[in-house]
């Protein structure tokens, strides 16, 4: 008999953040960035998935089919 599963996995991803900050110099826009000033308004500009931590977090039989 075939079966069907659905397996649900996880891994890490690291996403790359654009922010565009006025600031009157490079140590004002970062001291605004690490203070938490703009936290979450930066743009994604791109997203890269570790495949090597993907780890299993649960199968599930969905249904059997008949050969």
């Amino acid at each position: 008999m075939i079966k069907t599963f659905r397996i649900v996995t996880e891994v890490t991803s690291v996403k790359v953040i654009e922010y565009i900050i006025e600031a009157n110099s490079e140590e004002e826009a970062l001291d605004q960035l690490k203070q938490g000033e703009v936290r979450g308004e930066g743009e994604e500009i791109d997203e890269a998935i570790d495949w090597g931590t993907e780890e299993i977090d649960s199968v599930d039989l969905v249904e059997e089919l008949e050969d």
